[in-house]
């Protein structure tokens, strides 16, 4: 741990619990063109990625032939409903793991495929945006992930070589984006096949295990 001087955290699915939020936003609005989302195929094909990616693979996979903002009119609206019913919670073992950090004044910053807007709302809903030195979002690349100009931007904004960095990420395409960045990654989730299919150092279950690890690195 003592080469590490910054963490970067992937947003949906490794902070906050937002993967089954989104999923059922979008398996509504499949059932509206009489589509079936699988849980298990939105985790393994969706995760990780901007809503152009997904609209190519829907378009590909799901044959969904509306216009684009048509059809995320339609998530947006579902979306909307469920804000009203329930919140988007930090994962297990996040605010720990932050907590930790902080005291061992390692540096924290988040890289996500979300909106600049989108993540600042649910940063600041759970409370923990100010633990963080910078956000990098989809807003403000070119390339987003797997491309690792998400990362490279990070970096370069907090001043950090890739080997003193180690980034958190639940997908493959989001440690294929830090590892072509050249940072240490850690594969969290907990759905064994997906693990499995990360392109990471380690891997682990949930967050309160990054963290037991990391006390003893």
């Amino acid at each position: 741990m003592d080469n590490i001087k910054a963490v970067l955290f992937d947003l949906d699915g490794t902070l906050i619990d937002s993967e089954w939020f989104y999923y059922k936003a979008y398996r509504s609005t499949l059932r509206l063109y009489g589509r079936e989302l699988k849980s298990e195929d939105w985790l393994k094909e969706f995760a990780g990625k901007t809503d152009g990616q997904t609209f190519g693979l829907l378009q590909d996979k799901y044959g969904v032939r509306d216009e684009k903002e048509v059809f995320f009119d339609k998530v947006r609206e579902f979306i909307k409903i469920q804000h009203e019913e329930e919140a988007v919670p930090l994962m297990p073992g996040a605010t720990d793991l932050i907590h930790y950090l902080r005291d061992q004044r390692v540096v924290m910053a988040v890289v996500t495929s979300s909106k600049r807007e989108v993540a600042n709302y649910h940063l600041d809903k759970n409370g923990v945006r100010h633990f963080f030195s910078a956000l990098i979002s989809r807003t403000e690349v070119q390339n987003p992930k797997p491309h690792p100009e998400p990362y490279q931007m990070c970096m370069e904004k907090l001043n950090m070589a890739p080997q003193h960095c180690l980034a958190l990420e639940d997908s493959p395409t989001g440690s294929a984006s830090a590892r072509s960045a050249g940072l240490t990654t850690f594969g969290i989730n907990t759905h064994e096949s997906i693990r499995k299919s990360l392109d990471a150092d380690r891997v682990f279950d949930n967050l309160h295990e990054v963290r037991e690890f990391l006390e003893n690195w």
